[in-house]
């Protein structure tokens, strides 16, 4: 029974996901949450998966995946703090009212799905198996729909000043958002 733990776990999470958060943005065709709340729960299942899915013991792996875990937490970090104290939201800290270009938003569009995707390589390698490696993929796949389906969204939202936005900062190339020539 105790090796069953970790699937009864991720099905109760399964679950949660698809009640409370998946069957209400289908009904209200907020296509990028669909993306979002898939790998977010990808992301956790790997979580607690793997411990049961890991094949390889790399250190190397292992350590490199643990600092790329926290790159991608500092990227989740610092959106959920610019998009709550800038980004003026009506309700909760992600419907934001204003589009926020400041801070991690200067350098790339969607730094929270970023986040997820550079945390997602992180657990790959820190789990070392093939299903990690697949989901991990699929999860990743997931985070950058939800960027381009957000662009979508967010242009029906703010309109012209999203996409003059769009033009001057990158979706995920944080290398090209810290360029000095293109942030002056």
């Amino acid at each position: 029974m105790i090796e069953m733990l970790p699937y009864i776990i991720c099905a109760c999470i399964w679950i949660g996901i698809i009640f409370a958060w998946l069957i209400p943005v289908i009904r209200r065709r907020i296509f990028y949450e669909i993306y979002v709340a898939c790998g977010l729960g990808i992301y956790i299942s790997l979580i607690v998966l793997g411990w049961v899915w890991k094949t390889m013991d790399i250190r190397l792996l292992l350590y490199i995946g643990y600092s790329i875990i926290s790159i991608g937490i500092i990227f989740v970090v610092f959106s959920v703090r610019s998009l709550k104290h800038k980004g003026e939201p009506k309700s909760g800290w992600e419907h934001t009212t204003e589009i926020v270009d400041t801070s991690i938003f200067r350098v790339v569009r969607h730094p929270l799905y970023l986040g997820g995707a550079i945390a997602i390589i992180g657990i790959m390698l820190v789990i070392q198996s093939i299903p990690s490696t697949i989901l991990g993929l699929v999860a990743f796949f997931c985070f950058w729909m939800a960027s381009k389906k957000e662009d979508e969204f967010n242009i029906k939202k703010f309109g012209e000043s999203y996409k003059e936005y769009m033009k001057k900062v990158p979706l995920w190339d944080f290398l090209k958002g810290l360029k000095p020539s293109r942030r002056g």
